[in-house]
């Protein structure tokens, strides 16, 4: 059966009563009905896709969202049309990805950007746009869709990785469930191409979005500069970094902590809150005096345990950065 226009049913509803008033009347009726059904639809999608309910504050004023296998479901459906709704030139990165390495775009990884945004889908796909169009960018088109390993996307950023500028390790994690990661720009001791660099971050980043729990709670930055000279201290690396971290990769961010800073700190200190931002600088610290002073304010008021603070720091921790990246080649990461 052909489908009638618009026009041809506009005339067909005309012509159903002979009195103008009662063709009018059924008029307005169906406009009402259909509104009711509107409200009613959007009713149900928003009970379908409400916000999740959520933990109390913690001590950097981050709630997180209480999961369950229907907030899973119904937030992936709704990513899945946001991210079809985003103009092409958006997600173009996105489109390329789900061609060229299907096997790394499923559901695991859009659920790190839902639990990145707190379940807000629409956040979550931007998010995720802006990821691929980054990782194309940084990694270039021959690697950027390479497995996030040793042996795929990072082969040729090894010896960036050994420098150590920015460390994790699986004891290195707060009260809260979040991964520290460790940042000592004193490591950037010799020459370095900073796009390098800049993979590297987003390789240990990785790293650590491999545990569950880092997706779900995010991570904690602790800088370390005191035997970093000012020369060292490279404020356009950290800031392709941080922007990275706070734009792109699907991680959150609790805090930031700059522990024992220099004397050159008061120079760039602002750049760094310049560049993460206000709502962020709202939640970056500063620890100056001796160690265990420190090591006691970390502790008691924000949940970070010496058993899991670099030795360099005052900790109990030796990262190794050798043995770690060993143990990397050895499970495929």
């Amino acid at each position: 059966m052909a489908k009638a226009s618009d026009s041809d049913s506009t005339l067909d509803d005309t012509s159903a009563s002979s009195n103008p008033a009662e063709g009018d009347a059924g008029a307005e009726e169906g406009v009402a009905e259909a509104a009711a059904c509107g409200r009613i639809e959007a009713e149900e999608r928003r009970l379908q896709f409400q916000l999740p309910s959520v933990t109390k504050p913690d001590v950097y004023g981050q709630c997180h969202p209480l999961e369950s296998p229907e907030l899973i479901a119904g937030s992936l459906v709704r990513m899945e049309e946001e991210l079809k709704s985003l103009p092409e030139r958006v997600r173009n990165g996105w489109d390329e990805a789900c061609e060229r390495c299907p096997s790394l775009v499923g559901d695991d990884h859009k659920l790190m950007f839902l639990r990145c945004q707190g379940f807000h889908a629409d956040r979550a796909a931007l998010r995720l746009a802006r990821y691929w169009n980054k990782r194309i960018e940084l990694f270039g088109e021959e690697r950027a869709f390479l497995p996030m390993t040793l042996k795929g996307a990072l082969r040729d950023d090894i010896d960036a990785l050994i420098f150590g500028f920015v460390r994790i390790n699986s004891r290195m994690v707060d009260a809260h469930g979040r991964r520290i990661v460790f940042f000592d720009p004193s490591m950037l001791d010799h020459e370095y191409d900073r796009p390098s660099m800049n993979r590297a971050t987003w390789y240990v980043v990785h790293a650590a979005l491999e545990d569950e729990m880092t997706q779900k709670r995010g991570i904690v930055m602790i800088i370390y500069p005191q035997k970093a000279k000012m020369k060292q201290f490279d404020t356009k690396l950290l800031g392709v970094d941080i922007e990275n971290i706070k734009g792109c990769i699907p991680v959150r961010v609790g805090g930031f902590h700059v522990c024992h800073p220099p004397l050159y700190a008061h120079v760039t200190i602002p750049v760094i809150k310049l560049i993460i931002g206000p709502k962020l600088s709202s939640r970056f610290y500063t620890h100056s005096g001796k160690k265990d002073k420190v090591m006691k304010k970390l502790e008691k008021t924000f949940g970070i345990p010496k058993k899991s603070i670099p030795r360099d720091l005052g900790g109990h921790l030796v990262l190794d950065q050798d043995q770690w990246l060993g143990h990397r080649r050895v499970v495929g990461g």
